[in-house]
């Protein structure tokens, strides 16, 4: 077990020291090939505007492969053209050329808002930019890795498609298909789509091998956001799965309740690695992270990316001119890259040459990603015992272990204050308990009482918020957060 926990701690090691971002002068194990299935599963009806029709599933593969010289790289359009056709493969060339254009307008234009993109970059140079896979390229004849990714809310994997290309390029098989709800794209009830999604990937990994006649070595998973919750769920299903990475996925946040009460849900069957990126706030106390039982896991924080910055169109953006200076969020993308392959070359591939390497590396942090150091162990297990019990007996076992442990754990009022938000929109009443709980404990701290009056916003009582931000105010009279929410009511 130790040998085992060594090399997944050091793996990152390789991730996040030896930093290269332009791709072209990587040393690539193998050509990145692609191929897209249209399939359906007969076995679920799915509904399309007014039809009822089988689930239509479109499998994106990426894998490693062999190309002659004739061959050309794929475009972004050619990628970008599979998202207008996920729920019909009959449309008319000319929809989807019109589809593929303002797809990739709409999100240009955020970037260039949102994520600095150089503002020259047009529509059309994006759709024409080359990526790093071919068409159709030969296969190698030997049984590679195959890695599930799954997407976010109703996204397809083109959303994540240069780390596909990465992983491909290194000698993985990388299989996806679009996310989508239990009888369409709609996704409103989380805890049925979950288990739709996983659903997809367990069919799509079956047609890999039984119709696509592709031979695999191992499973891992990935995903992004939503997707992390199909991961989880996944994972707990199938034992051939050997690893997870995680890039921000929604059971670190307090989408962690939707699948903690699904029946699929088992913690005890969560013993294999598990590596976490997260992103640069601390909107949580990682319930997930802090639940398995998997003593090989990680996590990272990425201190240049919030949760949207985990999708590859922004850094395939910067990239699309050549001229452009490269952002710190295209660093951090190639991080991500980096810690997944080694993630996955330490935990899918039996290479004792590749494990050697990894051993002899010693633990390092850098600029782009930084090891989490904070224990959120109390409030995890506060959260539990409230999932599994009650609210009650979640405080009353937070304050015994309080009294036992103070010295060696350091309890604040922050972390009841994320876990009350967490379940507010999951429990009103007992994130209100939380609330007055923390109200006690931290009688002297402004935000308890800032916490309060947002939830009695929430329930209406205008009188007990203001009540509330009085207090607040009291404790400290220039907070901007306060009088914002006092002139809010």
């Amino acid at each position: 077990m130790k040998t085992a926990i060594n090399y997944i701690f050091v793996f990152v090691l390789i991730a996040l020291s030896n930093f290269c971002l332009a791709q072209s002068n990587e040393k690539k194990m193998y050509s990145v090939g692609f191929k897209s299935y249209k399939t359906f599963d007969t076995s679920r009806q799915y509904f399309v505007n007014n039809d009822t029709i089988a689930r239509p599933l479109l499998i994106h593969f990426w894998y490693p492969g062999k190309v002659d010289g004739n061959r050309e790289n794929l475009t972004f359009k050619d990628y970008i053209d599979l998202i207008s056709i996920r729920e019909n493969y009959t449309k008319t060339t000319d929809e989807i050329n019109g589809n593929s254009f303002g797809f990739v307008n709409a999100y240009l234009g955020f970037a260039k808002t949102n994520f600095e993109i150089d503002s020259s970059v047009t529509t059309q140079q994006v759709l024409d930019s080359p990526v790093k896979a071919f068409r159709n390229a030969q296969f190698i004849d030997r049984a590679f890795p195959v890695i599930i990714y799954a997407p976010s809310n109703s996204k397809t994997p083109i959303q994540n498609h240069v780390i596909c290309e990465y992983l491909a390029g290194h000698g993985f098989y990388v299989v996806s298909v679009a996310s989508a709800g239990p009888n369409s794209i709609d996704r409103r009830d989380l805890g049925k789509s979950t288990l739709a999604q996983v659903e997809d990937m367990e069919f799509i990994l079956d047609y890999l091998q039984k119709s696509a006649k592709i031979n695999y070595s191992s499973v891992g998973l990935f995903g992004y956001s939503t997707g992390g919750l199909a991961t989880s769920i996944f994972q707990m299903k199938n034992s051939e799965t050997k690893a997870v990475f995680s890039m921000d996925g929604s059971q670190e946040y307090s989408l962690y309740t939707i699948i903690s009460n699904l029946n699929e849900y088992d913690i005890d069957k969560t013993e294999i690695p598990y590596f976490l990126v997260g992103n640069q706030d601390s909107p949580s106390i990682y319930p997930y992270f802090n639940s398995i039982k998997s003593q090989n896991k990680l996590f990272y924080r990425m201190p240049y990316l919030g949760h949207f910055g985990f999708v590859s169109f922004w850094t395939f953006f910067d990239s699309c001119n050549p001229d452009t200076i490269l952002h710190n969020y295209s660093f951090s993308y190639q991080a991500i890259c980096e810690s997944a392959l080694a993630f996955f070359n330490a935990t899918l591939i039996e290479n004792n040459t590749s494990n050697d390497k990894l051993f002899s590396l010693s633990l390092q942090e850098n600029e782009y990603a930084i090891k989490e150091k904070i224990d959120y162990s109390e409030p995890t297990n506060l959260m539990n015992t409230f999932l599994q019990e009650n609210i009650d007996l979640a405080i009353s076992t937070y304050k015994d272990h309080k009294e036992i442990n103070f010295n060696n754990y350091n309890y604040s009022e922050e972390e009841i204050s994320v876990l009350g938000r967490m379940i507010i929109d999951y429990d009103l009443g007992a994130s209100e308990k939380l609330y007055l709980f923390n109200q006690q404990e931290y009688p002297d701290s402004w935000h308890v009482y800032f916490d309060l009056a947002f939830l009695y916003k929430i329930k209406g009582d205008k009188e007990l918020a203001k009540k509330a931000l009085s207090k607040a105010l009291e404790i400290e009279p220039d907070n901007k957060d306060v009088k914002a929410l006092l002139k809010e009511l």
